[in-house]
């Protein structure tokens, strides 16, 4: 996506967000999937306790419906509240393996008044995947989510 339509998503997403979460979360993960040609995989978790629990996704099922914290770079990133863009996962030994293809991954935390509440998860079937620009994007959605729902 270019600048103006991460800016139309933003803008459309603000619409779901009104219609609610089950909206607004279907049309983060099919919305990016669908718009952006390397996000192979696109998925939200909401911290449950000591897990992470799968709520809303887009892309192939994956079994890591519930994460552990302190399992995989999801954990991680919640866990420090901060964005972890892993350029390769194969060369992380924190990486979760869903997909025997995924060579990048981003997380995002949903922060609620500052506080990691969950966590939005892209996978790429391409090394170097995730740029500035992308961590910049995803975690505006990743705030609007998070003001919006927690």
């Amino acid at each position: 996506m270019n600048r103006q339509e991460r800016r139309n998503f933003i803008e459309e997403l603000r619409a779901r967000v009104k219609d609610g979460k089950k909206s607004a979360f279907s049309y983060v993960c099919s919305g990016l999937k669908q718009k952006e040609n390397k996000f192979n995989w696109v998925g939200i978790y909401v911290l449950s306790g000591d897990k992470l629990q799968l709520d809303t996704f887009e892309g192939e099922k994956t079994q890591h419906v519930q994460i552990a914290l302190g399992d995989g770079l999801c954990s991680l990133a919640v866990l420090k509240n901060e964005i972890v863009n892993e350029a390769d996962v194969k060369s992380n030994s924190k990486y979760l393996a869903c997909f025997p293809t995924t060579r990048s991954e981003l997380v995002v935390p949903v922060r609620k008044n500052g506080f990691a509440v969950g966590e939005i998860d892209i996978d790429s079937d391409l090394k170097n995947a995730f740029d500035k620009e992308d961590e910049r994007f995803v975690t505006e959605i990743a705030n609007m989510l998070g003001e919006s729902f927690f």
